[in-house]
């Protein structure tokens, strides 16, 4: 290659380079985005917050709502509009005087005695006495302006304008809590997600300790074997229980990569972010309540039956905004115009305004304002009943969280006892062993038991921490109650 590349002309040689060089480029920002995520649990929580499209469009909906609340309030208050416009006619309105002769002719003998006498010029008088032709008198102009201001003010809806402000209102909060509940669920799928992750890389540190310790046992079988005093098949039983055990710890591999994955998922990084955890699976301090405390704490902080209690109450709105309609409506409208042609006619803009009351009743409507006021009785049923199923499935949901915390909390201390006696049965059974009082399928009982003693402990360490992270799910409670996100 070297040879060849001192023929190379030097055209090529620089094309070399740039490939070279957008290589080297493209691995450097490959090897940036490889590197390893550091965090905790409360950094992961966080991080899943920023990049959630959940939480997103929650707070667009809440948003929206709160513009809905907006165009309500905005009733209450005149709305002021200006407005102009522009008329071209195809002829000044006119009036026919082609007849005005035949009108003055009773009339004309003292004007014509004045003519006789010279007094009074000839002409004059040709327009009165005309009997026909075309004349006209114009009225006005053919470009005709507007041009105005108009306030407009409801004085009396009947409810209407209030009550609509009202459901607005509680529709604004009940999409707010609709948003902090979903951001709730966030916190807890990205607890979950890192508490797997937590245990999976907890269950590969225990397999590797398990074939560390068997690769220890293997090799007093094989020094035991060579001095003869162990039978081949033994060692070979040995051997067997070591792919055991290398086989899952391949799996306990696996399930970590997997347990990356899904937490990269829900941080909103990509598959294959290597991710390292600063915390460990542990236990931690978390208040201690009783089931009914903790229920209470849920009935009234729980941000779905919040919502559920708001949407109740813009339903209640909603009724009264419908009866409305029973009711007459009272608008006060004034207007200030600017307009040519004048009064007069003339080619003149002019100011002029007017006040208006406008009282409006509706009298007969075949029911429809009836079966709107139907309609919204049936929504305020509905948003009752599912208020009350939300606030039973709240209990519920508690409950389960508490049971779950309870069982996994009696778990986690029978699963540490069974830690600390399998330990030391697997010291007994190997000291027993050298001194030839038990076999190595006794040896190899006890190095499995201790292996499934503590994959027992860590799965009672993740379920109690799961635990703890839905009892927080179900009830609410903020960080200063205790929350552990």
């Amino acid at each position: 290659m070297s040879s060849y590349g001192s023929h190379t002309c030097p055209g090529v040689g620089r094309a070399v380079g740039a490939v070279a060089l957008i290589c080297a480029v493209l691995g450097a920002s490959t090897a940036r985005s490889a590197e390893p995520l550091t965090l905790t649990l409360d950094e992961a929580v966080e991080l899943a917050l920023e990049r959630n499209r959940e939480i997103e469009i929650a707070e667009a909906g809440a948003e929206a709502a709160r513009a809905r609340l907006g165009q309500a309030r905005s009733a209450f208050f005149p709305s002021i509009s200006a407005s102009g416009s522009y008329t071209k006619l195809d002829e000044a309105p006119s009036m026919d005087t082609s007849q005005f002769g035949n009108l003055f002719e009773p009339l004309m003998d003292p004007f014509l005695y004045l003519v006789e006498q010279g007094y009074l010029d000839p002409s004059t008088l040709e327009g009165l006495q005309s009997t026909g032709g075309d004349g006209k008198i114009y009225l006005g102009d053919d470009d005709i302006y507007s041009i105005g201001l108009n306030v407009r003010q409801p004085l009396f809806t009947g409810g209407r304008i209030l009550s609509a402000h009202g459901a607005a209102k509680h529709a604004a909060r009940a999409q707010e809590h609709r948003a902090a509940r979903t951001t709730d669920r966030v916190r807890y799928e990205a607890a979950s997600a890192y508490l797997g992750l937590l245990r999976a890389q907890a269950a590969l540190e225990v397999m590797n300790d398990a074939v560390e310790e068997m690769e220890s046992h293997l090799s007093d079988l094989r020094a035991m074997h060579e001095a003869g005093v162990l039978l081949e098949a033994e060692l070979m039983r040995g051997r067997v229980r070591m792919s055991e055990v290398e086989l899952s710890r391949n799996t306990a591999r696996h399930r970590v990569d997997l347990a990356e994955a899904s937490l990269a998922f829900v941080l909103g990084r990509p598959p294959g972010q290597e991710i390292v955890t600063a915390d460990l699976l542990e236990s931690h301090a978390f208040p201690e309540r009783g089931l009914d405390a903790w229920t209470e704490l849920a009935l009234k902080e729980r941000a779905d039956l919040l919502a559920a209690e708001e949407m109740v109450a813009a339903a209640d709105n909603g009724v009264t905004r419908a009866r409305s309609g029973y009711f007459p409506s009272l608008v006060a409208m004034g207007s200030y115009m600017w307009d040519r042609p004048n009064r007069e006619y003339e080619p003149e803009f002019y100011e002029h305004w007017s006040v208006t009351l406008a009282l409006e009743m509706n009298i007969f409507d075949w029911g429809l304002t009836g079966n709107r006021v139907r309609e919204a009785r049936a929504g305020l049923t509905q948003a009752e009943r599912g208020r009350d199923m939300t606030r039973d499935a709240v209990r519920l949901e508690v409950r389960q969280a508490f049971l779950e915390r309870e069982e996994a909390l009696e778990g986690l201390a029978i699963a540490e006892s069974s830690v600390e006696l399998a330990e030391e049965s697997l010291r007994v059974t190997r000291e027993r062993f050298k001194s030839k009082q038990v076999t190595n399928s006794d040896v190899l009982s006890a190095q499995t038991a201790l292996t499934r003693a503590r994959m027992n402990r860590l799965d009672a360490l993740a379920r109690l921490r799961l635990a703890e992270s839905g009892l927080v799910l179900a009830t609410s409670v903020t960080v200063a109650e205790g929350d552990t996100r």
